[in-house]
């Protein structure tokens, strides 16, 4: 078992992965989407245009379902699709315009978050984002160990020609 003040430090993480969440939820529901699309869609604004096997990288989601994740979030013009000119086997996946919509949403719900924020004096804030960035990449690890995919260079498997 974890020591107390650790106990406590997972306690807080995981309330804060609920109202994560939640969060998330209510914005994909807001933009008519479905939770796991809003991922795939803030992959691609945050990190840029990707191929396909980024995104299933960087989100866990299987090729069969990316596919269809893909093939809906095109068709509602949330993303567009490229022939990637190098190899013509590859594809890459940008977002589009239409992810003004999510941003705007997110800037709705960052009222709250932005007071917090605005409590975190100067001297706190580069280890506020050590401590967010060393969690995200133990959180990334952590995953990719769960799911039996981690590799000895530190990269997800390939996934089938996507």
């Amino acid at each position: 078992m974890a020591h107390e003040p650790d106990q406590e430090l997972i306690d807080a993480f995981r309330v804060l992965r609920i109202e994560l969440r939640v969060a998330n939820d209510r914005i994909a529901a807001a933009a008519d989407i479905k939770p796991r699309d809003l991922d795939i869609l803030d992959v691609i604004d945050r990190e840029g245009s990707c191929t396909p096997s980024h995104l299933a990288a960087r989100t866990g989601l299987r090729a069969a379902t990316l596919t269809g994740v893909l093939a809906r979030l095109e068709s509602c013009r949330w993303i567009t699709r490229s022939t990637d000119p190098r190899d013509a086997r590859s594809s890459w996946v940008t977002s589009t315009e239409r992810f003004e919509q999510v941003r705007s949403l997110y800037q709705h719900a960052g009222g709250p978050v932005q007071r917090v924020f605005d409590q975190i004096g100067p001297d706190n804030r580069d280890t506020v984002m050590w401590f967010l960035r060393a969690l995200a990449a133990a959180l990334h690890e952590a995953g990719s160990d769960i799911a039996g995919e981690s590799q000895p260079n530190g990269m997800a498997p390939a996934t089938n020609g996507t």
